[in-house]
């Protein structure tokens, strides 16, 4: 109940703010122009190969729609999440508020799962609307149903492990600026890194790999659901989350 009040104001103070709806705008606005792309182009060449009477391959709008709109939504989120956790923490430092928060009775941990599950809200909230575009297309389209959900929860888990990183440095920082920045920075980081699991050896190649947020969500679009990608996003944020409420303990205690 007490996790309740915070979310509640946060995510209150999310849609009083332009921050959220400008936020949705653009991932939606970027998502539904991929999602035209690909569905032309899947038109395009549907037309082309319903000419030949005995087609060298089958076209899947899976492979062709689903999964390439789920990869670049990812990407998006990427990048604009930064700016739904940028004002969590820095904002209440800012203006001073953070230090009438430690006063409430509630423990540090209401406070971080208040934020972080307010700004997951707004992550679902945006991230279900470019989904209903498949589902809508589906009546005409026979998609996997089960890769779409499963595509959403990898970007669900995706997105997680992004909040958590981007409320750790927000704890960090005054900026909100500064808090985008870095957090942008440091999930770019974690995305790309696996990319150099090529050129440091074989020695290095598979613990590089293995923490590339990337490469866990590849298999989701598949439609592959693998524990271990399970368990890495919830460890990934698990322990960026333990980071910050420890950093909240020790500037309490320091206040």
């Amino acid at each position: 109940m007490r996790i309740f009040s915070v979310y509640k104001k946060e995510l209150k103070s999310y849609f009083t703010s332009p921050i959220a709806y400008v936020v949705i705008l653009i991932f939606v606005v970027i998502s539904g122009f991929i999602f035209y792309a690909l569905s032309a182009y899947y038109s395009l060449i549907s037309l082309r190969y319903s000419e030949y009477p005995y087609p060298y391959f089958t076209l899947s709008p899976n492979e062709m729609i689903a999964r390439p709109l789920f990869h670049n939504m990812a990407i998006t989120i990427l990048f604009v999440l930064p700016l739904l956790t940028m004002r969590l923490f820095s904002e209440e430092r800012r203006i001073g508020t953070i230090e009438l928060l430690f006063t409430y009775p509630l423990k540090d941990s209401d406070i971080y799962l208040g934020k972080f599950l307010s700004c997951l809200t707004v992550l679902i909230i945006m991230t279900l609307i470019p989904s209903f575009y498949l589902l809508i297309l589906e009546k005409w389209i026979n998609f996997d149903i089960g890769v779409i959900f499963n595509s959403l929860l990898g970007l669900l888990l995706l997105g997680g492990s992004f909040i958590s990183i981007g409320i750790l440095i927000s704890s960090l920082t005054e900026s909100q600026v500064i808090s985008a920045i870095v957090t942008f920075g440091l999930s770019l980081i974690f995305w790309i890194i696996g990319w150099i699991s090529e050129i440091v050896g074989p020695k290095y190649s598979t613990f590089f790999d293995f923490i590339s947020l990337y490469n866990h969500y590849e298999n989701f679009p598949k439609g592959i659901l693998d524990t271990r990608d399970l368990i890495f996003y919830l460890s990934i944020s698990i322990f960026f989350s333990f980071l910050t409420l420890r950093i909240l303990i020790s500037k309490k205690y320091r206040g």
